[in-house]
């Protein structure tokens, strides 16, 4: 058990400590390469040759949905003292955490003969889903009701990965533009659990609980570095670009990481098979209860048994981008983004409505709003800045509440290149 729970902590932190939606603003930003991760054949054709800066300014992007905020779990008492909240079950219901993690370690892409670009890039990525069971939180702050069933059901996918990327932009004409990446992809950890679920009987005489699991949680790390080279896999992003007969308005379609991960090494699988099994849990004694006991009711749920795992494979959250930009002036246009993300039977969907203006050559201003769901307010900004041949973008989104104890989600992309631009 000690393997999982390390693979665990290494996806924990590899993707910055929790999150994702996903990042959508830069995709307003064509001056910017970054802009190609939305789709890869959006960047601006003033663009001669672009450079990612190495090490500390390299382009970095963290997407972060914690699926509750801080203030939801956790309350403040009078004295000062912090204790569960209450109504954690409420907030916790169905909730799902989503990371995202991007640091390019290198990155380029040349213009050649107007029409053709050639990009590349060798990025770290993280990327994490896991949903809590609001079954699970019932359990653990109510303890179990004389004959009522509680039924858990659960899912994790987090895998950390090395990404080589190689992508080519063409201009068709003046009107489209047509782009694509591929990218091969090593594994360096990876836990994965579908359908994990147990149902809880509770006994209405003795209160005993009679527990039927079954779930299976697959998991491959690596020793060393080079031995990402054995969990292989591949992925690809394309799209296409195109100005309408109403010559301000333009509009792009975008298919983004849609690949696999096939996974051989230090393969452990853990399995969780009971059925009629009993134990004894009357809910936590009190809402500052030690975390032991938490953990102690998890092990009773959740009883795995390691055993050797064989060859998998896993898929990567594929995400579509449909985009539309309106100019209304050469400094000046509106956009609106629709994207979704899909991973299993899971998927996210986002409207984004963006304004962006350009001052001088040397700044590029983008605001706007997320529309989800979850919550319809969700302002997002970005800058971006050009002085000669450095350019530095960073942009914040979701960022309706600038207290971290109200906040559930975050996305931040940040960093520097080198870039050439026509006059």
């Amino acid at each position: 058990m000690k393997k999982i729970i390390y693979i665990s902590l290494f996806l924990f932190v590899l993707s910055g400590q929790a999150i994702a939606q996903e990042s959508t603003l830069m995709s307003f930003m064509r001056q910017s390469p970054q802009s190609l991760r939305t789709n890869p054949a959006n960047l601006s054709d003033s663009v001669r040759w672009y450079m990612g800066m190495p090490l500390l300014l390299s382009p970095f992007k963290l997407d972060l949905d914690l699926g509750v905020r801080y203030s939801d779990v956790i309350s403040r008492r009078a004295d000062n003292s912090l204790v569960v909240n209450p109504d954690i079950v409420d907030a916790l219901s169905s909730a799902r955490m989503l990371m995202g993690f991007n640091y390019e370690l290198f990155s380029f892409g040349v213009r050649f003969q107007q029409r053709h670009m050639v990009t590349f890039s060798l990025s770290a990525v993280g990327d994490v889903s896991f949903l809590f069971p609001s079954d699970l939180a019932t359990l653990l702050v109510k303890g179990n009701t004389a004959g009522k069933q509680l039924s858990i059901e659960t899912e994790v996918n987090a895998s950390a990965y090395m990404e080589t990327a190689l992508g080519y932009t063409f201009a068709i004409n003046k009107d489209w533009k047509v782009g694509a990446r591929t990218k091969l992809l090593s594994g360096a950890a990876n836990a994965y659990g579908k359908n994990l679920y147990a149902t809880m009987d509770t006994d209405p005489v003795d209160y005993k609980m009679l527990l039927n699991t079954n779930a299976l949680v697959k998991t491959s790390y690596v020793d060393n570095p080079g031995d990402i080279f054995n969990n292989a896999g591949f992925a690809f992003d394309a799209g296409a670009y195109y100005q309408t007969p109403i010559k301000e308005l333009n509009v792009g379609l975008s298919f983004v990481d849609w690949g696999w991960i096939n996974w051989n090494s230090n393969l452990q699988f853990y399995e969780a098979k009971t059925q009629g099994d009993g134990f004894e849990f009357a809910g936590l004694s009190d809402t500052d209860t030690d975390l032991s006991e938490i953990a102690d009711t998890l092990k009773n749920v959740f009883k795995f048994s390691e055993m050797p795992g064989k060859s998998y494979r896993t898929t990567l959250p594929g995400k579509v981008f449909v985009s539309a930009t309106y100019d209304f002036s050469p400094n000046e246009k509106l956009g609106f983004l629709f994207s979704t993300r899909a991973l299993d039977s899971f998927s996210r969907t986002t409207f984004t409505l963006m304004y962006n203006r350009s001052v001088g050559d040397w700044l590029v201003v983008a605001a706007g709003n997320n529309f989800m769901t979850t919550k319809l307010f969700n302002p997002s900004i970005a800058l971006n800045f050009k002085a000669k041949a450095f350019q530095f973008y960073i942009a914040a989104e979701n960022i309706s509440s600038f207290e971290a104890i109200n906040s559930r989600t975050l996305n931040v992309q940040l960093g520097m290149n080198f870039a050439f631009f026509d006059r």
